[in-house]
C-alpha cells in the first residue's frame, strides 16, 4: 500500500517543532532529505512505518502520537486543515475528510456511524500492528478530537473512547485529553459522542472561502483519480491484446502518452506494467476457467503459456489453488446460486 509523502513531512516538521532532530530520524530510514520527494509520487506505507519507529526510538517518547496529533505541523500541508477551519458544520467537515482523504491515503481511516442520539467515529489506521499502529491511532484520535471540539464550539460530550491496543504506561494522558472513559483492548478504535453537534452551524463559517477551498480540493482529487483511470485504460489494452503481451512502449503509444509518463503514473499508484500484465493474465484465466467447456490446455495456449504445467504453476502462485480446483469451486458456486435463484419466489 502507498501513502502520500505529506505524512513524512508532517512527522519531520513535528519533530523539529518539538525540539528533536528530524534529520537524524530521516537518515535512520535511509532518507537524506524530503526535498526530493514529489508530493504526487506516493511512497510505501512501510517507509512511513519505519520513520515512525525511528522517531519513537530517537525521541524516547512513547506518547509521541499525542504531540504529533496536536502539532501545528498538521496545518502546513494538504487541503484538510483549511477546509476544516471554514466548514459550515461538523458533519460536512467529516465528509470532507473522508472524501479528500484519497489525496493522502489509499483508503479512509475514519468512518461516521449514527444511532438515536449518539454518533460513533471509528478509526482504522493504515498501519495495523506494532508501535506505529499505536502512534497512528493516537495521532488520528487526538487530531479528530481537536476537530470535534472546534466543530461543536466545545459543546461536544464524549461518552466513551475505545482503543484496540493495550493500556500504555501513560494511560492517564488519555483520560486527561479526552475527558471521558477510555476502554483499551477494545474491538475497534472509536470516539462516541452526542449526535446533535454534527449539524450545529458554526458562526465563523466563511461560505466564500470554504467554496473556493473545496473547488481546489475537487480539482486535486480529479487529477488524482485520473491516475487510477490510467490503470484501467492499461488493463483494457492488455486484455484486448491477449494472448500477446504488449510492451510498455506499445501500451504508451496506444494511450497517447510517453513511456516515462506511463511508468510514473503507474508507480504513483503502487503498480507497474509487469504487475498489470500478471493481473490481467489472472483475470483472463479465471474468466476462461469459469467455462467448463474449455480445456486447461486451450486456456494455457490462449494466455501464452508454453505448457499446461507452466500455467498450473503460475495460477497456483496467483491464487494458492490449482486451475482445476479453482474451476471446481467456481462451478459449484454457480450451481448453488442457480439453485437459490430457482427457490426464490
Amino acid at each position: 500500500m502507498l501513502t502520500s509523502p505529506l505524512h513524512l513531512r508532517v512527522l519531520a516538521t513535528t519533530l523539529d517543532m518539538e525540539g528533536y532532530a528530524s534529520k537524524a530520524v530521516l537518515n535512520a530510514c535511509g532518507i537524506e532529505s524530503l526535498e526530493h520527494f514529489d508530493d504526487a509520487d506516493w511512497v510505501p506505507v512501510s517507509l512511513y512505518d519505519r520513520m515512525i519507529q525511528a522517531a519513537l526510538a530517537h525521541t524516547q517518547s512513547p506518547a509521541l502520537g499525542f504531540a504529533a496529533g496536536t502539532s501545528l505541523a498538521n496545518q502546513r500541508y494538504g487541503v484538510h486543515p483549511m477546509l476544516a477551519m471554514h466548514m459550515p458544520n461538523l458533519r460536512q467537515g467529516l465528509k470532507d475528510i473522508m472524501r479528500f482523504g484519497a489525496l493522502l491515503l489509499a483508503r479512509p481511516e475514519i468512518a461516521l456511524h449514527e444511532t438515536n442520539g449518539s454518533a460513533r467515529l471509528t478509526i482504522t489506521p493504515i498501519i495495523d500492528r506494532g508501535p506505529s499502529a499505536v502512534f497512528r491511532a493516537e495521532f488520528i484520535a487526538v487530531a479528530m478530537m481537536q476537530m470535534l471540539r472546534y466543530g461543536s464550539a466545545n459543546s461536544i460530550k464524549v461518552a466513551k473512547v475505545h482503543f484496540t491496543h493495550p493500556a500504555p504506561s501513560y494511560q492517564s494522558r488519555y483520560c486527561e485529553y479526552f475527558d471521558a472513559g477510555i476502554d483499551f483492548n477494545a474491538p475497534e478504535n472509536a470516539i462516541i459522542f452526542n449526535r446533535e453537534v454534527l449539524d450545529q452551524p458554526l458562526p465563523w463559517h466563511d461560505r466564500v472561502s470554504y467554496l473556493e477551498l473545496r473547488t481546489k480540493a475537487e480539482l486535486s482529487l480529479s487529477t488524482a483519480q485520473r491516475h487510477v483511470d490510467m490503470i484501467q485504460r492499461v488493463k483494457n489494452v492488455l486484455i484486448n491484446a491477449f494472448p500477446n503481451a504488449p510492451t510498455m512502449d506499445d501500451v504508451a503509444v496506444q494511450l497517447g502518452t510517453s513511456k516515462r509518463s506511463l511508468r510514473r503514473h503507474l508507480a504513483c499508484r503502487g503498480t507497474s506494467h509487469t504487475e498489470l500484465v500478471k493481473e490481467c493474465r489472472q483475470l483472463m484465466a479465471e474468466h476462461r476457467l469459469a467455462n467448463a467447456g474449455v480445456s486447461l490446455k486451450q486456456i494455457a495456449g490462449e494466455l501464452g503459456f508454453s505448457s499446461v504445467t507452466c500455467f498450473h504453476r503460475a495460477f497456483k502462485c496467483w491464487t494458492g489453488m490449482t486451475p482445476q480446483a479453482w474451476r471446481d469451486q467456481s462451478l459449484s458456486s454457480q450451481k448453488s446460486q442457480a439453485a437459490e435463484d430457482l427457490q426464490t419466489p
